[in-house]
């Protein structure tokens, strides 16, 4: 997590296998419970509803917006990369990464899935977390682990994002 004029800047990579940030990973297993569960860790409670994340994966789907799971993965991970810092109110830009084949056709759909809600209050861990989404920039996947190292790249290069 970075700050610039008391913004924070968190990174969030949407994988299938893991979702990640700076400093956590987390499976993206999530399952929905309508009262809370009597198990602990991992538990996200957001409009009502109980979540438990990090058991098992996602499947691939081709539109990562089509469902509100990633949405609520992207709460749990700025909820867990603000409480390292511990920290439970905060401004938010999510800086977040799609596939290069569908950073073109995508890249709104998900931004505007990202912002849903500019202004959003929920629990996760015991922990109520009050955060205000000021913005939402995306890249191509993979662009954060060579971008200050462009100078260097000469003739044809690649970049393999092995997953999980």
């Amino acid at each position: 997590m970075r700050e610039f004029r008391n913004v924070k800047i968190i990174a969030v990579d949407h994988g299938y296998g893991n979702i990640k940030t700076a400093n956590t990973v987390t499976p993206t297993g999530i399952t929905a419970y309508e009262t809370e569960p009597i198990f602990t860790g991992n538990i996200l409670d957001y409009n009502g509803t109980y979540y438990r994340i990090g058991e098992g994966h996602k499947e691939f789907i081709p539109d990562k917006a089509i469902d509100e799971d990633y949405y609520l993965l992207t709460l749990m991970a700025v909820a867990r990369e603000l409480n390292i810092f511990s920290i439970q109110e905060a401004d938010v830009h999510l800086a977040a990464g799609l596939p290069l084949t569908w950073i073109r056709h995508q890249r709104e759909e998900f931004r505007s899935y990202l912002l849903q809600n500019l202004e959003v209050s929920y629990r996760f861990n015991n922990k109520d977390y009050h955060i205000r989404f000021v913005g939402c920039s995306l890249y191509p996947q993979g662009y954060p682990a060579i971008v200050n190292r462009l100078g260097d790249l000469k003739g044809t290069n690649l970049l393999a994002d092995i997953g999980n």
